[in-house]
């Protein structure tokens, strides 16, 4: 079983898939909304419980953060005598908003049959603290056939800018740089209603802002791009959105982080997160669009290949647990 306390979340319904587990998404309310909290999680406590009692899962894949769903999952192990594999997101162990819980993952690390994350230097520290760590980013996806029929435009050079208004997310710029380039086209994903005042109100004619999309709907965007634009702020966040380019093949615009440099290694421009920053990287994937492209459509195979075979021990662990 796979559990996430969360209304959806990309990254476990991939492994899930992979691993054959079938997938719980439990929340309730408002999503990213730290003062209703503690009440929604004694409601997931509970709920998540009644999911475990009712199916006896044997090994339970649960994601963190929040680090209270892993300490529900721990004390149902605990009580039955199974296992659990805590995937842990990097940001859960240096952002401010989870930091003060480090100790607390320590200890459920420490417990944990694997610990999932998706660079080395999080392993490392998982190791330190004497527990079990692999690495696995995201699984490599493919590229989604049923239901895009969207098609390049050759007459726009057409960026889409997956964002979701988060806190490390600097869109403001993105805007800027668009002011600069009247000869492409900027469509902003993420909830409207998440937009700072004004901004909206105040960009040039050439940006877009899309609101959420689900499904074929935000697939059809991916398609239809020349090129993906995905920033952050944090040094250590691997951008989901940079992996649904490399299934479509698509030049990557990204942020100047050392795991994004690390990680994505070909088909990519890094960039400062500045308006003339982002500019520039847009005019190079103008100049380079065809290099890049099959570059972008060499480094998805590779990093498949290598996700498998670390992916196989995960597996083989699972299946003796």
């Amino acid at each position: 079983m796979a559990i996430v306390w969360a209304p959806e979340e990309a990254r476990t319904a991939l492994f899930a898939r992979r691993l054959g587990a079938t997938l719980h998404n439990i929340h309730y309310l408002q999503y990213k909304r730290p003062l209703v909290a503690p009440i929604k999680y004694i409601a997931q406590w509970f709920k998540t419980w009644q999911v475990l009692f009712s199916q006896r899962p044997r090994v339970v894949y649960i994601t963190n953060p929040p680090i209270f769903a892993v300490l529900c999952v721990f004390m149902y192990c605990r009580l039955t005598g199974t296992h659990f594999v805590m995937d842990t997101h990097p940001p859960a162990l240096y952002s401010r908003k989870w930091a003060w819980t480090v100790p607390l993952q320590r200890m459920m690390a420490k417990r944990a049959l694997m610990n999932v994350t998706d660079q080395e230097r999080f392993k490392k520290l998982f190791e330190s603290w004497g527990a079990r760590a692999i690495v696995l980013a995201d699984p490599p996806k493919k590229a989604v056939a049923e239901g895009v029929t969207s098609q390049v435009d050759p007459a726009y050079f057409d960026v889409l800018v997956v964002n979701t208004f988060a806190a490390d997310e600097p869109v403001q710029p993105v805007i800027d740089a668009a002011k600069q380039l009247p000869q492409a086209r900027f469509f902003i994903t993420g909830e409207k209603t998440q937009a700072p005042p004004g901004m909206i109100e105040n960009a040039p004619q050439n940006v877009t802002f899309t609101g959420y999309l689900r499904k074929e709907a935000y697939w059809n965007q991916v398609n239809s791009a020349r090129a993906l634009i995905v920033l952050t702020t944090y040094q250590y966040s691997l951008l989901g959105g940079a992996q649904d380019g490399l299934a479509f093949h698509k030049p990557l615009i990204l942020s100047r982080q050392p795991a994004l440099q690390e990680h994505f290694t070909k088909g990519t421009v890094f960039v400062e997160n500045t308006a003339q920053g982002i500019a520039d990287g847009v005019k190079e994937v103008m100049a380079r669009e065809q290099q890049l492209i099959a570059e972008i459509s060499q480094l998805g195979p590779e990093l498949a290949e290598r996700w498998n075979t670390t992916f196989s021990n995960l597996l083989e662990l699972v299946r003796q647990a």
